[in-house]
């Protein structure tokens, strides 16, 4: 029995976590959250909470945890797709089963992933994971913090994970495709990730389907890899904190950041709006999968050249897609996170409400730039689909190109471009934050 991902993202979004957990155990009231003893392990002080705000559950002692269905699933003992079905029938939410043989064949590859991700969370709290706890203080995380995130460490010895999930049963060709292991010329079977702090990457229904992870070796020069591709996961598909998807489809909005402690800083502030592309240029797809929740979108990445050229490459893609956008800009920090840190979540607001629309940010851009900087930029929007749903009675798009033609660059380019503008006319919303005030 298997179930289409927009159903059980249709299941989570209508059912009540505290009632499918209350239904269980006992809990009770903890200001805006509910918590009781934990039933996956020996609890004798209550350290298993609900939150109904953000529809997760954790134990702070076990770390066991996560949305309606995960805790349902490891409480009944059930497959993942069975509880999803019970859960279905049990609060009347209707949905549909599907037969899909490559859904059942891939399983197994979502059951192996949560053993690792509980296998990597149980290393952060060893011996060998001090540098690893240090390094994540100095950046603002507490434990409380570290055990929410499902943050992980990865210790520096050569085959520990493999040696763990060998000893379940699980089959080498399997952890070889997962990418959580690696064979070398000479057949010896070694860790994928050593020595890091693992970031777990999920689903939209919050299934862990890939790793990324940061090096504690200043040496290395791979500061972050992410898992390979592999039947559950496609990088270029994927996006950092895509599980909080009803977040953005209830806020109506996203904040597209660069990096995991960006958006890890900004759930902290209770941005939880928060996502990230992984490590890569922003694509078509992960765009795509952005919509299914919202079409509004802000844009925080680095202050630096490469993040101001990543702003301008994502806002092509988006627009292509159909985005509201609009750009957060960053006088005294080089990203969201350091932000964040040094002047709290009400300056961040501040940017917000000061953010840029998107050709306002180009217009600005434009001003006093050189012109080997037009050519490119002009050759980029031209190879875009960007021109194809810009309304032409924007004002800001005029302002740019008087910009341009006062400065007397690629004037039949310009011509080209305006024509493809006048052709498609689609109305635009880049004043959804005054409407998304509610929701901060």
């Amino acid at each position: 029995m298997y179930f289409k991902q927009e159903d059980i993202e249709l299941l989570l979004e209508k059912i009540k976590i505290e009632k499918v957990v209350g239904d269980l155990i006992p809990l009770s009231k903890s200001g805006s959250n509910y918590k009781g003893l934990c039933p996956f392990h020996n609890d004798n002080t209550p350290s298993f909470m609900v939150s109904p705000k953000k529809q997760i559950c954790k134990c702070f002692s076990c770390n066991s945890g996560g949305n309606a269905i995960l805790f349902y699933s490891k409480y009944r003992k059930l497959p993942y797709m069975e509880a999803v079905g019970e859960l279905s029938e049990k609060y009347n939410i209707p949905i549909t089963p599907i037969k899909d043989e490559k859904e059942e064949e891939f399983e197994i590859y979502n059951i192996i992933m949560n053993d690792a991700l509980e296998f990597y969370e149980k290393q952060m709290f060893e011996a060998e994971s001090k540098e690893a706890l240090k390094y994540l203080s100095e950046r603002g995380l507490d434990t409380f913090q570290i055990k929410e995130f499902r943050l992980g460490y990865a210790n520096s010895k050569w085959s520990e994970l493999y040696d763990y999930l060998h000893s379940k049963g699980y089959e080498d060709n399997d952890l070889l495709e997962l990418g959580l292991i690696k064979k070398s010329d000479e057949g010896n079977i070694y860790d994928a990730f050593r020595n890091r702090i693992i970031f777990p990457i999920f689903s939209p229904s919050e299934r862990v389907i890939a790793f990324g992870g940061r090096t504690m070796e200043k040496a290395n020069p791979m500061k972050y890899i992410n898992s390979q591709d592999t039947p559950i996961f496609k990088k270029g598909k994927s996006i950092y904190g895509i599980e909080r998807a009803s977040n953005i489809r209830n806020k109506n909005y996203s904040i597209l950041m660069e990096g995991y402690m960006d958006v890890l800083s900004a759930n902290i502030f209770d941005f939880d709006t928060s996502i990230a592309p992984l490590g890569t240029a922003l694509t078509v797809e992960q765009a795509q999968l952005i919509k299914r929740y919202s079409s509004n979108i802000l844009l925080s990445f680095d202050m630096d050249k490469a993040g101001k050229s990543a702003t301008e490459r994502a806002s092509f893609i988006l627009k292509s897609q159909g985005f509201n956008i609009r750009v957060l800009q960053f006088d005294d920090a080089k990203d969201p996170d350091e932000y964040l840190k040094k002047n709290g979540r009400e300056a961040f607001l501040e940017v917000v409400q000061k953010s840029l629309e998107i050709f306002d940010f180009f217009d600005k851009k434009l001003n006093g730039v050189d012109s080997d900087y037009l050519d490119k930029f002009l050759d980029s929007l031209l190879k875009t689909k960007l021109v194809e749903i810009i309304s032409n009675e924007d004002e800001e798009i005029y302002n740019i190109f008087e910009v341009l033609n006062a400065r007397g660059q690629k004037l039949r380019q310009m011509e080209l471009l305006k024509n493809h503008v006048m052709k498609y006319m689609q109305p635009r919303d880049e004043q959804f934050i005054d409407k998304a005030k509610t929701t901060w």
